[in-house]
């Protein structure tokens, strides 16, 4: 049975998404990018209105960001920031071209002392400028800081899927004891097609939210639906 997760902008949507009965919540800004990174602040007040027990991730943004200098340090840099978090997640658009990419994740990691990581691989890589999936898989796997991985969609206006295809890649993460996890426009009839994947995670925003548009409110009812569909894988 998968666990759904639902990415949420705020407290008040972090309650609506626990009511429909999500089993782990993020925290991300929608309108700053697929993994677009929210405000401390809302980092703050998500946590304080999840309980204990419920595991709540953060989304970081890209790569590139931390490397231009756009995450601020008073933010990043400072442990306490990440207490009471499950995991964290930063994608890696745009630095596919870069040799050295592997080496510059790895040192902002190492950075970020915290709770561990779960390696972002955009289905629409090429788009994305971002490094193979199997680039990515190579350099999680030889880490002890990335306790999983997840297949996710960059560009939400062009949305690419996960299917089939993905069922190797995500077999070898799981043959290495990785958490598995797929995003990107999944709704509760693509979470059916795509059950023979068997992830551990289905990680949703805008099929939770109302009208499914993913800068609309979290809809208990719409949860609760996705929560029935991924129990069934």
């Amino acid at each position: 049975m998968a666990k759904l997760l639902v990415s949420v902008r705020s407290a008040e949507e972090a309650r609506a998404a626990l009511k429909g009965g999500a089993a782990v919540i993020d925290v991300k800004e929608p309108d700053r990018g697929p993994l677009g990174r929210a405000d401390v602040t809302v980092w703050t007040e998500v946590r304080r209105a999840v309980p204990a027990g419920t595991p709540v991730s953060l989304a970081l943004g890209e790569l590139y960001e931390w490397l231009e200098g756009g995450a601020r340090a008073d933010i990043s840099d400072d442990p306490a920031r990440y207490r009471g978090f499950s995991f964290r997640k930063l994608g890696l658009a745009r630095v596919g071209v870069d040799a050295d990419w592997a080496e510059a994740w790895s040192r902002l990691r190492k950075r970020l002392a915290g709770p561990s990581w779960v390696a972002v691989i955009y289905a629409d890589w090429e788009r994305a400028e971002a490094p193979s999936p199997d680039r990515v898989l190579d350099a999680a796997l030889e880490t002890d800081d990335c306790a999983g991985v997840m297949v996710d969609t960059w560009d939400k206006t062009h949305p690419a899927p996960v299917d089939l295809s993905w069922k190797r890649w995500i077999a070898r993460a799981r043959a290495a004891g990785r958490l598995t996890a797929v995003a990107g426009s999944i709704d509760a009839e693509r979470i059916a097609r795509i059950a023979s994947l068997q992830p551990d995670i289905i990680a949703v925003r805008g099929a939770a939210c109302i009208g499914g548009d993913r800068r609309a409110a979290v809809d208990p009812d719409r949860v609760s639906r996705l929560v029935r569909a991924a129990a069934r894988i």
